[in-house]
């Protein structure tokens, strides 16, 4: 049985595996060294550009992700998504696409309240670094993808080739169902004799 939350899967996928990533480094590295070479303030001037980029870019990125979530999961035989839900890998990849679609659905969010409601110049370099975030993770994403894809491969090559030799292979017979093909040609032979 799936587990529904996504908070749930997370955590069974690792939350360590999300925290210790470069991601994670880089959306840290990026909030620090922001915070240092503004001293902390970003004027509202400065910000206007930034978040209209942001805040396309994060829909771009949300319609990417959402777009890729859908072809992994529409292009997958069976077989193959049996395969890899008896690993526990399938819902680590619909986690991760999950996670990965709420990271711009945030941003938008985030940007939209500084643009429109309230600025404040710390939400604004914690909006950079969460941005950055998103990038590095995107990378991440598409690198997951790129295993998925190599596995997908590799598993349609194996089961092709198991195709291929089981079609040219001579059947086996057993021994059990060769003593059974035995009797059945003794009895056949004996009635022929009786008559």
């Amino acid at each position: 049985m799936y587990e529904k939350s996504i908070l749930k899967r997370l955590a069974d996928m690792g939350v360590s595996r999300l925290i210790l990533s470069w991601d994670t480094f880089v959306g840290v590295i990026v909030l620090f060294s922001v915070y240092i070479l503004t001293g902390g303030d970003v004027p509202k001037s400065a910000a206007d550009s930034m978040l209209n980029t942001i805040i396309v870019v994060s829909a771009s990125i949300f319609s990417i992700v959402l777009a890729g979530l859908a072809l992994v999961t529409s292009f997958s035989d069976k077989l193959f998504i049996y395969a890899w839900q008896k690993i526990g890998e399938y819902d680590n990849l619909i986690t991760t696409f999950q996670y990965n679609l709420y990271i711009p659905l945030g941003l938008i969010l985030l940007a939209t309240v500084l643009d429109f409601v309230y600025y404040s110049p710390i939400a604004m370099i914690v909006l950079i670094a969460i941005f950055s975030y998103m990038i590095v993770s995107l990378v991440d994403l598409v690198n997951f993808i790129a295993k998925y894809g190599l596995q997908r491969g590799e598993f349609a090559r194996q089961e092709i080739e198991k195709t291929a030799r089981n079609q040219t292979e001579e059947p086996v017979v057993t021994e059990e169902e060769l003593e059974d093909i035995l009797e059945k040609i003794r009895k056949l032979s004996e009635k022929v004799d009786d008559d």
